[in-house]
């Protein structure tokens, strides 16, 4: 390379750097801008939350209080691995039915999940509203 020729080449290399940081960061910001849908639960899901019920209630009327605690032990395993305020809950989600159960029997273990998921029941239970009739006063 001649003297000349030198900074053209070098000019050149910082604009087409310049050129593809600047496309770089054009792309990251378009990524965060293509919608992603996070929300959407599917019916897998609801099956397999009752596929846990099932084999927690299964175990407690075959086992006891032990086979519900192996069933939730299995199903918080990677909670209970991690310690600190994870392991507290996981704990809390495993021994509180079956403490509901030992002092009130079948009936305070449904009075404790009753209590445990009270949200879910007043949407899906005790729901209100028109349901799209718009024409009731």
């Amino acid at each position: 390379m001649t003297g000349n020729t030198k900074p053209f080449v070098w000019s050149w290399l910082a604009y087409l750097l310049l050129l593809t940081l600047l496309d770089c960061t054009n792309i990251a910001n378009a990524f965060s801008l293509i919608p992603h849908h996070h929300g959407n639960k599917s019916s897998h899901h609801k099956l397999h939350q009752a596929g846990w019920a099932g084999a927690g209630f299964a175990a407690g009327q075959a086992i006891g209080p032990a086979g519900s605690a192996a069933v939730g032990a299995a199903k918080y395993r990677k909670d209970l691995k991690e310690g600190g305020h994870r392991r507290t809950r996981a704990v809390a989600k495993i021994g509180g039915p079956i403490a509901a159960g030992a002092i009130a029997g079948p009936a305070g273990t449904v009075a404790y999940e009753a209590v445990d998921h009270r949200s879910w029941i007043k949407r899906h239970i005790f729901h209100r509203g028109n349901h799209g009739n718009t024409n009731r006063k």
